[in-house]
């Protein structure tokens, strides 16, 4: 009976030692995102910036070295700087951060370009869509088009992604911002 408890206490410590190994190796590795990838993500939102001119406020990493960034909000902070919020296109890969950008006035953030149409600054940062508010799905398939009643569990601005559901709660499903109590969707 003392060898069988024996051979467990081994096991078990056998056990301990190997699991924080195996752990580290299934976990995902992060890649730093650099201020070239942001600067870019921020003149697609019409900011003409540098990456020289970036401040990162912490450590930012993601999941995939090509991880696509692009901007949030944008507010002033002090003359010639202005705080950027920038997130991941997928939730998944980074969690939304904070840059200072310097050297910027206000020619540099007067417009947003959304496609080929040019939008306003503000009008493109502030949510069209809140948390609770209904809208209508577009699903398409090259051969179809479908239209749903939804109810959009969280708050977002145009082209921005948002997580939505059915009216009974029973379908889930990641959506982008196209307008006003709409979002766009596939199948």
């Amino acid at each position: 009976m003392l060898n069988i408890a024996n051979k467990f206490v081994c096991s078990v410590l056998i056990l301990v030692a190997v699991m924080p190994v195996a752990l580290s190796q299934t976990r995902a590795a992060r890649m730093a995102n650099s201020a070239r990838r942001m600067a870019d993500a921020m003149v697609l939102a019409g900011l003409s910036v540098s990456p020289d001119q970036i401040e990162l406020l912490s450590g930012i990493s993601s999941t995939r070295e090509s991880a696509r960034v692009r901007v949030v909000s944008v507010t002033d902070t002090t003359a010639g700087t202005v705080k950027v919020k920038l997130r991941c296109q997928d939730n998944q890969e980074c969690l939304p951060f904070y840059v200072l950008v310097h050297g910027l006035d206000g020619t540099h953030v007067s417009s947003v370009g959304v496609g080929a149409v040019p939008v306003n600054t503000a009008k493109l940062l502030q949510n069209v869509v809140r948390s609770g508010d209904h809208a209508t799905l577009i699903l398409e398939t090259p051969d179809s088009r479908i239209s749903l009643p939804v109810i959009c569990l969280q708050s977002g601005a145009l082209g921005q992604r948002i997580r939505v559901a059915s009216p009974d709660r029973r379908q889930f499903f990641d959506a982008e911002v196209v307008a006003t109590g709409m979002v766009k969707g596939s199948l």
